[in-house]
Parts: C-alpha cells; sequence; structure tokens
C-alpha cells in the first residue's frame, strides 16, 4: 500500500502541471516525452505535412489505388493532435492513467495523430480513380420539362463503387501511425447519391426565386433582357464540396447566347477579291469579336446567385475569325472572266433601283472550289431597309408589285452567265410568263424564301460573280480559270396543259480532254396573264 501510495503521489507530481507532454509519449514516431506546447506544435506541424504528403494504399480485391493522402481528402488536425499527447495520462480511469505513466518511465508510448477527411474530396478523386468497377450514384437535380415549360427536380439513383462516406473514417485511422505509406482495404458496395431530393428541392426554389424577372444583359454594344423562359433551360445542379449548389450548363449557354446577342461586337471580315482593271487582287481578312466569352456563363451564374451583382450583367466578347483567310483566296485560281452576260432594261424604272441593289450586294461573292452558292440565302428578305423599292413583279401568273420587284432580271443574267461558265444549277424557276428581253426558255426568276437560284461549283477553282451595271443594262461576268468551254446544242418545246415547256440542252466540253457532257434546262410558259396550266 506504501508503495502504491508512493506510485500515485509521484504521478500526480509528474502530471499535475499539465503543460508538458508526459514521459515516454512518441507520435508518428518521433519523442515528443517532456516537450512544452511551442516544441510540440514544431513537431506535429511537420509530421502534418509528412502525412498529408505520404502515399495511401487502397487495396480492393478489383484493383488498387496509390495516392497522396492529401488528394484523397486527408488534413491533418494539428491542434487535436497536440492536445492528444499531452494529455496522454489524462484520459481513461485512474488505474489506466497510472500505468502508462508508469509504462512511460521504461520505455515509449505512441499517440495517434487526429485526422480529417474532406468527403467532398475524397468523392470527386473517386469519381476519376475509382479502382472497381464503377457505376457513379446519379445525384438528384434539376432538370426541364419541354412538355410542361417548367424547371422540375429529377431524381437520384444508387450507383456502385467505393463509397466515399464509408471510406473516409477508414483513410482517417489508417494515418494514425503517422508513418507513411498508408494502408486501407475496402472492397465495392453501393454507393447511395451524397443529397437529397428535398436538397434538390431546396435549390428548385432558389433557382424559381432567382429567375423571377428577366435578367438584363450587356455584351459590346448590344444588350438584351433574358427571359425567364431562355434561362430556366440552362440551369443545373453541382457537387461543390459538401454541398449541392445551382449551376448552369455552360454548353447550352455558350451555344445560346450567340442568337440572343447577334450584333455583338464587330463582324470579322473575309479575305475577298476585287476585279481592277483587267485582273483581280486580294482583299486581306480582318478579325472581329462575337457574343460571348468563356466566362460569359460564370458571370451569369454569379448574378443568378446574388441579386446584389450589379445589373446588366456585362458579359465579355470572344474573339471571331474570318472563314477565309487571303492565302486561301490567293490559292483558288481565280484568274480571268469564264463567262460574261447582259440583259437591257428601260432606264429610271423602280426596278432598276432594286437591279442594282443587289448587283452591288453580290459584287465580290465567291463561290468555293466545290461549293455552292444560294442568291436567297447570301441577301435573305428583299426589304426597305436594305435598300429595296416597290416594282413590278409576276405572282402566280399575274402581274403585281412588291418590295424588290424587278431582280429577277438580275436573276436570269447571272444564270446565263453560269450557264455559259459551265456552272451546276442546284435550284431555278423561269418566269411564268415569257418576257422578251430574256433569252428564250434560258432564264430564271426570284421571291423569297422561293423560289431560289442556286448554284454549285463543280470545278477545283474558286468563282468570283463581278456584276456591273449602268443606266439601261446589267452585266454579271464570272472570274476563274477555264475548265470548259460551253455551248447550247439544241432546245425543244413540248406542251403541258395550257402551257409550253421548253427544254434547253447544253453541251459541256472538257478543255484539254475533249470529253462532253450534256444537260439541260427547262422553263414552263403560260400563255398569258392569269391562264393556268
Amino acid at each position: 500500500m506504501l508503495v502504491l501510495g508512493l506510485v500515485v503521489v509521484a504521478w500526480v507530481v509528474d502530471t499535475g502541471a499539465g503543460g508538458e507532454v508526459p514521459r515516454g509519449v512518441s507520435v508518428g514516431g518521433e519523442d515528443v516525452g517532456g516537450m512544452d506546447r511551442a516544441e510540440l506544435d514544431e513537431v506535429v506541424a511537420r509530421l502534418a505535412h509528412r502525412v498529408e504528403d505520404g502515399e495511401v494504399r487502397l487495396d480492393t480485391p478489383d484493383g488498387d489505388l496509390r495516392e497522396r493522402a492529401d488528394r484523397l481528402g486527408v488534413q491533418v488536425d494539428e491542434a487535436a493532435t497536440a492536445a492528444r499527447a499531452i494529455d496522454a495520462d489524462r484520459r481513461g480511469w485512474p488505474g489506466a492513467r497510472i500505468w502508462g505513466w508508469v509504462r512511460g518511465l521504461f520505455g515509449a508510448r505512441s499517440s495517434a495523430v487526429v485526422a480529417d477527411v474532406d468527403e467532398g474530396r475524397l468523392a470527386d478523386l473517386l469519381a476519376e480513380q475509382d479502382p472497381t468497377d464503377r457505376r457513379a450514384a446519379t445525384e438528384p437535380g434539376l432538370g426541364w420539362d419541354e412538355e410542361a415549360q417548367r424547371l422540375v427536380v429529377t431524381p437520384g439513383a444508387d450507383g456502385r463503387g467505393l463509397d466515399p462516406v464509408a471510406l473516409g473514417p477508414e483513410v482517417a485511422a489508417s494515418v494514425a501511425d503517422g508513418r507513411p505509406p498508408f494502408r486501407v482495404e475496402a472492397e465495392a458496395g453501393r454507393v447511395p447519391p451524397r443529397f437529397t431530393a428535398g436538397d434538390a428541392r431546396r435549390l428548385l426554389a432558389e433557382a424559381e426565386e432567382a429567375t423571377a424577372a428577366p435578367l438584363p444583359v450587356v455584351a459590346g454594344d448590344s444588350s438584351v433582357e433574358l427571359a425567364p423562359e431562355a434561362v430556366r433551360p440552362w440551369l443545373r445542379t453541382a457537387a461543390e464540396g459538401d454541398d449541392l449548389v445551382l449551376t448552369l450548363d455552360a454548353a447550352s449557354v455558350g451555344a445560346a447566347l450567340p442568337s440572343l446577342l447577334p450584333e455583338a461586337g464587330t463582324p470579322p471580315v473575309d479575305a475577298g477579291l476585287q476585279v481592277v482593271g483587267s485582273g483581280v487582287v486580294v482583299t486581306p481578312e480582318r478579325a472581329g469579336t462575337a457574343c460571348c466569352d468563356e466566362a460569359a456563363p460564370g458571370a451569369l451564374l454569379t448574378a443568378l446567385r446574388d441579386p446584389a451583382v450589379p445589373r446588366p450583367v456585362a458579359l465579355g466578347l470572344r474573339p471571331a475569325g474570318p472563314e477565309r483567310t487571303a492565302g486561301e483566296v490567293a490559292g483558288w485560281g481565280v484568274a480571268q472572266p469564264v463567262a460574261s452576260f447582259t440583259t437591257y432594261h428601260a432606264a429610271g424604272e423602280a426596278r432598276v433601283t432594286n437591279i442594282h441593289r443587289i448587283a452591288d450586294l453580290l459584287r465580290g461573292t465567291l463561290i468555293e472550289p466545290g461549293g455552292t452558292f444560294s442568291v436567297n440565302s447570301t441577301i435573305g428578305p428583299r426589304t426597305r431597309g436594305k435598300g429595296f423599292v416597290e416594282a413590278g413583279v409576276i405572282e402566280q401568273g399575274v402581274f403585281t408589285t412588291s418590295v424588290g420587284g424587278g431582280i429577277s432580271q438580275f436573276a436570269t443574267t447571272l444564270f446565263n452567265a453560269a450557264f455559259f461558265a459551265g456552272l451546276d444549277f442546284d435550284e431555278y424557276q423561269s418566269h411564268s410568263i415569257y418576257i422578251s428581253r430574256y433569252p428564250y426558255g434560258r432564264e430564271a426568276t426570284l421571291s423569297y424564301p422561293a423560289p431560289d437560284l442556286e448554284l454549285s461549283n463543280p470545278t477545283p477553282y474558286g468563282v468570283l460573280l463581278w456584276p456591273t451595271y449602268t443606266g439601261s443594262s446589267i452585266t454579271v461576268t464570272l472570274w476563274s480559270t477555264p475548265t470548259v468551254s460551253v455551248e447550247q446544242t439544241g432546245q425543244r418545246e413540248e406542251p403541258a396543259g395550257n402551257c409550253t415547256r421548253v427544254t434547253t440542252e447544253r453541251t459541256r466540253t472538257a478543255l484539254g480532254s475533249g470529253r462532253s457532257r450534256v444537260d439541260t434546262v427547262r422553263a414552263t410558259y403560260r400563255p398569258a396573264e392569269g391562264v393556268d396550266c
């Protein structure tokens, strides 16, 4: 009893101060017995680096994973680790504490490294490097119901693999001795979603509130208010650490913004060609800008999450490069006129304004080698805003007026130039009533959206459209490198009800080989205004 009493008194005296690490205590294999708190903190800080930089080995029946501890989310709790070492003889029932103190007089006692595991970081890493046959869990989130035109909660579903929730404590326990490499044995199992439908419903309410009013945005000199029905289909959810948060589908945003802000920025200019004197010169390309840069989805998301963000939301512009470079155009072999055609008209009529206007708009148009060209796709609707005026047209076999009337004379002139240049006709239509100023059976009309005049370039060279005009004539010259000689080699008529169908034969002879190819174009004419076929 006397000896036991002396031991107890010695233990009380030795451990009573509480400011130092008890005798014989080690942490991570390093002796820290007798150290004060400052000395201990220095050792623990060094030890924390060693642990977090150390390798953790996850062994599973399906394969193994070797990774640095900090990438698995391991974070040493330095304060808790130091406190645990200092309290080595102050935890548990008194007999055990006294016995531990006695052992410390004669040998080392190990105090565990205390660590936490960031579950979010562990989940992210396992999503990429799970050595098992992983099938990721589906987190509940948000989706767009196209039929109902509203946001809905999408359900979660279990996956299979290493569960970060279950694995985290095992990883934390594996580093307790502080001496890497650390080993954890695990196996695949059911991996439930990390978040609940309730989390998704909370974000649904947040999303609806954030998009209750239009969101004004500006890009360059262009602005628009994004309506709720435009923004809501972009909304998604994502895991950020331990939270499920509202986010945006960046791909959907990036695809939609250019059409919502089509005038933003400065359009790029393609390299082109101009006729100068008896030859052509290349005009250089010029870069531009357009809506919107890669940061735009993030800027929109920040504004949706925080109503205090200033409105309108400023979106950056992205560089917009030209489609054709000077080097490319220079290599297309556009060297000389390959066909030219002229038609005539009375001077001073309203229709002349339209003929000149479409000639100006199409001058310099290039058809790439093997490419196609559509008048309607290039010009679009003929409007007063584009410089067109009202003039005579034929609609359904009746003479009337419309904005853009008269441009069919340009179409006929281009049609004949293309005929003799050897281009292919993908789409065309003759006037429904023959007009004597045009070649019989060899002409075309235009309206929007149809009929159109669409040409294909079957040659390995580019084709340049170069219209010119006087007060009483319109000429279309096509520049390229000659590949064929062309002539009209026949024409026939046949009845089509009350109308007459005219078939015109064209023969294209390849230069060099002399091989010929014959095709035809057609026209159908009514006998008089208002008479149907």
